[in-house]
């Protein structure tokens, strides 16, 4: 049997060389993308470089940024990937116009230019608005867990760090005795000098010192956080992880804890485009809402109509500064669901009990078993509460609380006068000897709460939301799946922002050459906007 023989021999001299270019196809994705990035105002990146006439000249950052973003359309995460592709990968080697980049320019490029990348992202934003593909009147938000680069073994607490640095301190203590320099430690420690004069090994002692001090600090400010917010630190402690002390151990999207990171995007309604963006390492996504419709609004001169966002963003908080304040069309489900149709709380005259057969109706508290507040109904003409047996539960104080994100909110708390006769105290209170009777709280947000969770029970307030699914939802997709990042490549926040906000360009520029579909398209849009192609 008889094979195909080779075109030519391997070690063939080619008299007449192929250019880099012929081996591209005219319609190949990659010339669209290119020609696209080419649109964009790249100055600032260029003036964070300082040319000088020694040494040999910067790479062009929009060369940097270009093989990145198409790193990610074919899953390469890895600096070290990135550089096999740009010297193996034909596509690369156009795209990077023949240089050759090693991995560290590319690691170094992709963790050290947020505030670059995100003026990029603009750019590309607005250069698709003036085109007439987009209007950000409808604004979509939504977040994610996403793994830092660090180990879920690897955490400290606030006791580890307290032992770690005794035994640090003995081991210091023991060198000086050692070494008889204890008469001399405190000039050595406290003359103001930077410590290279000390010797090696003390010096290394003295810096790991300071870096368990300073892990100290953070465990101890941060348990002191959670016991305001009713959280014991002795048995469920701060911990911080060692090896990104930015990141946070959060619950994962697939199940168990890790350190993470919760990516925050604002999507725009036409495309599904990403037009702002932004990191936390916490799970308090919600109390970032008004500051990215604000981001969106700032940055693209536009007016956000519609703001739609996953339950966990109905907080009182947003409702009142987007619905009633604002008057945006806030599509967002409340926490507990529609408004209860057959609650039978709600009844015409609030002084008489519920009846018998109506009791196992009454809205419960999942964890507890007993009564919910949903149970006991806000008679505003009186400023009071009734329970289900019909008794008052009067306004008592007021106290002021400050939520997550740092806006102070007022509780005001109601109380029975008494619950001890009540035939309904099993039902309604979860064990005995209580001093007080039951007790309702109701913030400043309340009312508005309310109507909002009316307008979203309807069926025309629901077709509206799940419009949201689409572009709010498949940005994670496309970045876990398509991409392939599930987990960040740099640490530190700063350097995550970076990395994730060449995320944001490439998704966005994956969704426009789809969406435009050809090279000629572009161009002929950009002629159409008196713009040169």
């Amino acid at each position: 049997m008889k094979f195909a023989q080779a075109p030519m021999p391997r070690d063939q001299v080619l008299l007449i060389p192929t250019k880099l270019g012929d081996v591209i196809p005219e319609d190949h994705p990659i010339r669209l993308l290119d020609e696209l990035l080419g649109e964009l105002d790249w100055d600032a990146f260029n003036n964070q470089y300082r040319y000088e006439k020694r040494g040999r000249p910067p790479l062009p950052p929009r060369i940097l940024a270009s093989v990145w973003i198409y790193a990610l359309f074919r899953r390469v995460k890895s600096s070290r990937q990135l550089e096999y592709q740009l010297n193996t990968n034909i596509e690369f080697m156009w795209l990077a116009h023949g240089h050759r980049i090693d991995h560290s320019t590319l690691a170094h490029f992709r963790k050290n230019n947020k505030e670059a990348i995100k003026k990029i992202h603009r750019s590309l934003i607005k250069l698709v608005k003036d085109l007439g593909l987009i209007k950000i009147a409808e604004l979509y938000v939504d977040g994610t867990r996403m793994q830092a680069n660090a180990s879920r073994s690897r955490t400290m607490t606030a006791a580890k760090a307290s032992k770690l640095l005794e035994l640090v301190q003995s081991e210091i203590d023991d060198y000086l005795e050692q070494t008889e320099l204890n008469d001399q430690s405190e000039d050595l420690f406290e003359d103001g000098n930077s410590g290279e004069h000390l010797p090696e090994h003390l010096n290394a002692l003295n810096k790991r010192k300071e870096q368990i001090e300073q892990i100290l600090q953070t465990c101890n400010e941060a348990d002191a956080t959670r016991k305001k917010q009713n959280i014991d630190p002795e048995k469920n402690p701060f911990q911080l992880p060692v090896t990104d002390q930015d990141s946070r151990v959060l619950p994962n999207k697939d199940g168990g804890y890790a350190p993470n990171y919760t990516p925050i995007v604002g999507v725009e309604g036409e495309l599904g485009l990403i037009v702002s963006s932004t990191i936390i390492n916490s799970a308090n996504e919600q109390d970032y809402l008004i500051e990215t419709v604000d981001d969106v609004e700032q940055n693209f001169g536009v007016t956000v109509e519609t703001v739609g966002a996953d339950a966990a963003y109905s907080i009182g908080t947003n409702i009142t500064e987007l619905e009633f304040e604002r008057g945006k069309d806030f599509l967002s489900p409340h926490r507990n669901g529609d408004v209860l149709a057959d609650n039978p709380a709600v009844r015409e005259d609030l002084t008489q009990p519920v009846a018998d057969e109506d009791l196992d109706k009454l809205p419960r508290n999942s964890s507890t078993g007993v009564f919910s507040p949903e149970a006991f109904v806000y008679d505003e003409e009186t400023d009071t509460y009734y329970c289900p047996q019909g008794r008052e539960l009067q306004r008592a104080h007021q106290e002021t609380r400050t939520q997550s994100s740092g806006e102070k909110v007022t509780f005001t708390r109601y109380y029975s006068i008494s619950c001890a006769d009540c035939r309904l105290l099993s039902l309604c209170r979860k064990g005995s000897g209580h001093k007080r009777g039951r007790s309702v709280n109701r913030d400043e947000h309340e009312k508005n709460r309310s109507t909002h969770r009316k307008k979203m029970s309807s069926e025309e307030a629901k077709l509206r939301y799940r419009k949201r699914l689409s572009p709010g939802e498949r940005i994670f997709g496309q970045m876990k799946q398509g991409f392939g990042v599930r987990r960040f490549q740099t640490r530190g926040i700063e350097s995550v922002l970076s990395e994730f906000g060449i995320m944001t360009i490439a998704h966005n520029a994956l969704r426009i050459t789809n969406v435009i579909g050809s090279l000629a398209n572009l161009r002929a849009l950009l002629s159409g906007n008196g713009k040169t192609a």
